[in-house]
């Protein structure tokens, strides 16, 4: 049985050369195929609609189109846009997710002038705080 996997493998190897694989946008689409499969199979037979049992097998089909493509630069190009385009929220939720681990330790306000988000430790008493984008000094009682 080894044997058999073994060479599958080398064989699954040999057939992707050439091929984009998976990437960011590949693994983004099985991830919203399974989502919209799972909504579809909670919801689905209340609305009687197939429409997220469709999406689900459209989001799939795309990622293997994406996977088995030869067309790696055309791949390349559309998963650094797609990259592009979730920098910000991926950033914003990084920065929340912060906040509300840090959230019995810090204390976070904004900048009065630019509205900056700045932070002080909590239980210090009152600190002089200097923005380091506009260098406006503000008070805050931590």
């Amino acid at each position: 049985m080894g044997n058999f996997l073994n060479n599958l493998g080398q064989k699954m190897a040999a057939f992707m050369m050439g091929r984009n694989g998976v990437d960011a946008l590949a693994q983004w689409s099985i991830g919203a195929g399974i989502v919209c499969m799972l909504v579809d199979f909670l919801i689905g037979p209340l609305t009687g609609l197939p429409v997220f049992s469709w999406l689900s097998l459209a989001f799939l089909i795309y990622a293997c189109f994406r996977m088995y493509s030869k067309n790696i630069a055309s791949r390349a190009l559309e998963n650094a846009r797609f990259q592009a385009f979730i920098r910000s929220p991926q950033a914003k939720m990084r920065r929340l997710s912060a906040r509300i681990k840090n959230r019995k330790t810090t204390k976070y306000f904004k900048c009065a002038q630019c509205g900056q988000s700045l932070s002080v430790p909590k239980d210090k008493g009152t600190l002089q705080v200097t923005c380091p984008k506009c260098g406006a000094k503000t008070k805050i009682k931590s």
